[in-house]
């Protein structure tokens, strides 16, 4: 249970600094410098979660040398879901903005929560309400609220296997 406290720890670590980052940066109009911001908020949010991933591997990898049976072949799946959870619970909701289901301001909040995502959905669309967005701009945001659930799944099998995730990530 405390794997996944930890996944969500990772989440929200990320969720503050890519809040920082966008906050410093997300109000200039370039182009330019909102893709580099994208980008960025997006390599935090990557990064955070392989780090996350290897960490827990690496632990899980110590206690299945003791016993075979001590990991469940599932771990991986449920840690990524974990990961890609807060994201995706957003990623509804805002689809139930676009629907008219809730108020159509609710994109502003989503922007905010899904801090990683903010000049994504910044270059998808700069308006504020939901309506606005395009169907690909919804397509491209439940993408990338698999983000996580990829890094954390990839980074704990490598780990799982000997390989050495830490030397990919920081080369």
């Amino acid at each position: 249970m405390k794997d996944y406290f930890k996944i969500l720890g990772f989440v929200l670590l990320s969720e503050v600094l890519c809040l920082f980052i966008n906050l410093t940066l997300a109000f200039s109009p370039s182009v330019v410098i909102r893709i580099i911001t994208a980008v960025c908020t997006v390599g935090i949010l990557v990064g955070l979660m392989a780090q996350a991933g290897h960490s827990i591997g690496t632990a899980d990898r110590k206690r299945l040398k003791q016993d075979e049976n001590a990991v469940r072949a599932s771990k991986p799946l449920f840690l990524g879901m974990t990961a890609s959870m807060p994201f995706l619970i957003l990623w509804i909701f805002l689809l139930l903005a676009k629907l008219g289901s809730i108020d159509g301001g609710f994109y502003r909040v989503y922007k905010l929560l899904c801090a990683p995502f903010l000049q994504v959905c910044n270059l998808i669309c700069d308006d504020v309400y939901a309506q606005a967005l395009p169907v690909f701009g919804m397509v491209v945001l439940a993408i990338c609220s698999l983000v996580p659930y990829l890094a954390v799944v990839i980074s704990y099998r490598m780990t799982l296997r000997g390989e050495n995730v830490e030397k990919l990530m920081y080369e």
